[in-house]
């Protein structure tokens, strides 16, 4: 999902299968709903009444089942690490000492904000000029230590020229998920916006500021004015248009008002070039700093130091940033455990050196050369549906596969971990200043990146994470270890069964190289177009139906689903059902008896366990934040949106334009 989220796991040979299983039981389907009606809820209905939301959620879905099983295995992992009395430098002890620094809540309140008081006198001393040196400093500082006040900096693989690696500016610098907060007049959208300035005036409080309010209301007002200047979420999907290249000079000429030299002094590198996201942004924050006064400036960039560190300071901090962020945004009662918190910590600063013991214990390298396998399964049966396109020209047929065969794969873990020798946790300190000195590891070693050639061993997920991710930039597909369990793949399960969830999975992160971002990139992973202007035509035309389909669907009240936003996960579900399904047809032997469990047959296998990766209950709060906030569509319409397009959808349970789910055949939408 072009560093995107997605579902993977490895499925195997067929003669290493048990046939006689499928894996999902008969009380996890809502047999009192027709399917014909509404697949999702016929397929999942008992599964979602069986599972309902714990009080520490937003949401429960099969991603999540599979997530607390694999803290249940980490959280033995840093126990025993902090039991070890392991070498000091080693990760052992950093991973051990982090968590029960992480779990001692008592020293945290003992210790209030006296940890981070020097960091908030230096704001508050501060000039706001914009020129001066200091002030650059400053913010240099909190950009590689804390979080990004007016703006942030990283490094980037060069869109067009993606073996090098490039400083990159980027809008940041609201507490808000998304710009179109600030916008939102419905009722539920000021409710948040009260809310929000009301956890912000409670920080205030707890610093012991006065006329705590009014100066919340001016933090909310200068971030709308932030926000105002930022791309949408729907713009920042197009990556020419978050493509602007410029030397370093140049960047000095075309934004004068900061001093850049003095900010990139305190970077490991300074960039000889630059590429701006968005560069509206960047000519309108800056006279905008100008404009304010001095006292809003300083009462903001205190809120997001404050913001940003909230967790690991005091409960009364932890708990402020609780009730707006988990309670009122999430819908979350109930705040998560102490250890599931301590342990989010360490996954959060040290989760590569976590996931290489993660991985010694709970990962089999057999389910890797699986993984492989099906893989190429999978890209052979892509390579079959570019063959049989009718919308496409031959001439740009084979630049497709040819950048189909250049898809490299990474599965499990890294072949090279990464170097933490410079990472220090010291348990003398405050679990804050850990926090601040492991995020300045990461920035310090991100930014070494710049000017340099791409790591290509380099991954962008940890090991235990329960995902996978598709990267344009590297033309890459990446299955970590933590997904590549059940019930995403079943090691003696039924090859129907492998192929429409896991099958599925892996021909989503192939087709995302092809979706309306993926397909701008060559198989390089430049920023380059390699269609003729008429299928570029063709294509956009029939991805144009989808977002339309998408944007039909109405989600919760009134609010409908962005097919925009979503429209790139949306191609990528579709061309994963199509090919997975070309897959598994690849596997059957001609004449081959079709083999039945339980009465079902090979494609009402399939399909059922497609639909059924996608169970999960949401709270109210969590459907509006995902609409706005997330490229994914709600899983529910990833399956009933998505599965009326599969002509063998209808022959496989008899569906019939009497059902509501019916779609003409002239309506069903191919891209891939």
């Amino acid at each position: 999902m072009g560093l995107s989220s997605s579902i993977l796991f490895a499925c195997t040979n067929k003669t290493d299968v048990d046939n006689s299983k499928a894996h999902y039981l008969p009380s996890d389907f809502d047999s009192t709903t027709s399917i014909g009606t509404d697949f999702y809820q016929y397929t999942n209905g008992g599964w979602m009444a069986s599972h309902p939301i714990p009080g520490e959620k937003s949401r429960l879905n099969t991603f999540d089942v599979l997530n607390d099983e694999n803290l249940e295995r980490l959280k033995v992992i840093v126990e025993n690490a902090q039991k070890a009395n392991a070498a000091q430098g080693s990760n052992q002890q950093k991973i051990g000492d982090y968590y029960a620094l992480a779990m001692d809540s008592v020293r945290r309140d003992q210790e209030g904000i006296a940890p981070i008081q020097s960091i908030l006198d230096e704001i508050k001393n501060q000039t706001y000029d914009l020129q001066d040196s200091v002030f650059a400093k400053n913010i240099a500082f909190h950009h590689l230590h804390l979080g990004n006040p007016f703006f942030g900096t990283g490094c980037t693989p060069d869109a067009k020229n993606s073996s090098m690696n490039i400083a990159e500016l980027w809008q940041d610098g609201i507490g808000l998920p998304n710009r179109d907060y600030y916008f939102d007049e419905t009722e539920k959208g000021k409710e948040i916006i009260e809310g929000y300035k009301k956890m912000i005036a409670k920080y205030l409080q707890l610093l012991g500021e006065e006329n705590c309010e009014q100066r919340a209301e001016a933090i909310y007002n200068f971030e709308k004015e932030i926000a105002g200047l930022m791309n949408t979420k729907v713009e920042n999907r197009d990556p020419q248009k978050t493509y602007n290249k410029m030397t370093f000079d140049e960047l000095k000429t075309l934004i004068p008002e900061f001093n850049w030299d003095v900010y990139f002094s305190s970077f490991p590198v300074k960039p000889t070039e630059i590429t701006i996201g968005q560069p509206r942004f960047f000519k309108g924050i800056f006279p905008l700093i100008k404009q304010t006064d001095k006292e809003v400036l300083t009462d903001y960039y205190t809120f997001c130091a404050i913001n940003h560190l909230a967790g690991y300071l005091s409960s009364d901090y932890m708990w402020t940033k609780f009730e707006f962020y988990s309670k009122q945004l999430g819908g979350v009662t109930e705040l998560k455990p102490l250890w599931k918190r301590s342990l989010d910590m360490v996954q959060g600063r040290l989760g590569q050196p976590l996931g290489q013991l993660f991985v010694e214990k709970h990962f089999s390298e057999n389910a890797k050369g699986r993984m492989v396998n099906l893989i190429e399964e999978l890209r052979t049966a892509f390579g079959q549906r570019i063959d049989n396109l009718s919308w496409m020209s031959d001439s740009t047929k084979l630049q497709a596969k040819d950048k189909l065969a250049a898809i490299t794969v990474k599965v499990g873990y890294p072949d090279v971990w990464e170097d933490y020798s410079e990472a220090i946790v010291d348990k003398s300190l405050s679990l804050v200043e850990n926090y601040i000195n492991l995020t300045y590891f990461h920035s310090k070693k991100g930014m070494r990146e710049v000017g340099n050639p791409v790591d290509k061993n380099k991954w962008y997920m940890t090991p235990q994470t329960v995902n996978a991710y598709y990267s344009p930039l590297s033309n890459e597909i990446v299955f970590p270890a933590g997904i590549l369990q059940p019930p995403f793949f079943y090691a003696e399960g039924d090859d129907a069964v492998n192929y429409g969830a896991i099958g599925v999975v892996i021909g989503h992160e192939m087709t995302h190289g092809f979706d309306d971002q993926g397909r701008q990139f060559d198989k390089e992973g430049n920023l380059h177009d390699w269609w003729t202007s008429s299928d570029a035509e063709l294509f956009q035309k029939a991805t144009e139906k989808l977002k339309n389909r998408f944007a039909q669907v109405v989600v919760i009240d009134s609010l409908k689903c962005n097919g925009e936003l979503t429209l790139g996960e949306n191609i990528a579900d579709l061309g994963g059902l199509n090919i997975a399904h070309q897959a598994f047809l690849n596997t059957l032997k001609a004449g081959e008896e079709e083999k039945l469990i339980d009465g079902q047959t090979y494609d009402q296998r399939f399909l059922y366990a497609y639909s059924r990766i996608w169970a999960g209950n949401y709270r109210d709060e969590y459907l509006r934040q995902q609409i706005i906030t997330d490229p994914h569509a709600n899983g529910k319409y990833r399956v009933n949106v998505q599965v009326p397009m599969l002509d063998f959808f209808y022959s496989a349970f008899g569906i019939t334009e009497n059902d509501s789910m019916y779609v003409k055949p002239e309506d069903r939408i191919v891209i891939w």
